[in-house]
């Protein structure tokens, strides 16, 4: 009897010890699923934050250009002949984003010459370029026989001041690469 029972105390401390030893094991792989979750809900955005991270991805500033002149009708038209000495033209700009530009322009393959520089244009179609709520506009002169005008754009002043100053290395505005141009 006395190794019967010693044999069921042996095997109870035995079972005891499996019993911790799987106890401990659950509570520690519990703990790290409970873990594991804890940081897979703070790390993953909620809806909230997925359509506000789309709103503000940066896309590719999608920009269309166009010279313009206003029709007896008094509604802008867009240019479609040379223009004669001391006409005026504008500037019809479409863009799907806030961009700061410079307009630049090369009359009769000249060096290119700065028009303005570092303008806010803020997102929308078929806008007038314009200064403190004047239309901005260029009077044709006599010289000009063939006239180019290129808008340089970027997302801020300081990205738009380094293709400013890359393209005054370029003899033409041909040259420019991702340039918006009219010209006739």
């Amino acid at each position: 009897m006395n190794d019967n029972h010693f044999d069921r105390e042996a095997a109870r401390q035995q079972n005891r010890k499996v019993t911790r030893s799987s106890t401990i094991i659950s509570l520690i792989g519990a703990a790290l699923f409970l873990l594991s979750g804890v940081l897979i809900y703070q790390l993953t955005p909620g809806p909230l934050e997925k359509q506000q991270s789309i709103i503000n991805s940066p896309l590719a500033a999608k920009i269309s250009l166009e010279m313009v002149q206003k029709d007896t009708f008094n509604q802008w038209r867009p240019l479609d002949h040379s223009p004669e000495s001391g006409e005026q033209i504008r500037f019809r700009i479409s863009t799907n984003q806030a961009l700061h530009a410079t307009l630049t322009s090369e009359p009769n393959q000249s060096h290119p010459r700065t028009l303005f520089n570092d303008i806010r244009i803020p997102p929308g179609k078929n806008k007038i370029i314009n200064f403190n709520h004047h239309d901005y506009y260029y009077t044709i002169k006599e010289t000009d026989k063939q006239m180019q005008f290129c808008l340089i754009t970027a997302a801020d002043s300081k990205a738009l001041a380094k293709k400013i100053t890359a393209m005054r290395a370029k003899t033409h505005l041909s040259e420019s690469p991702n340039s918006h141009c009219v010209n006739w």
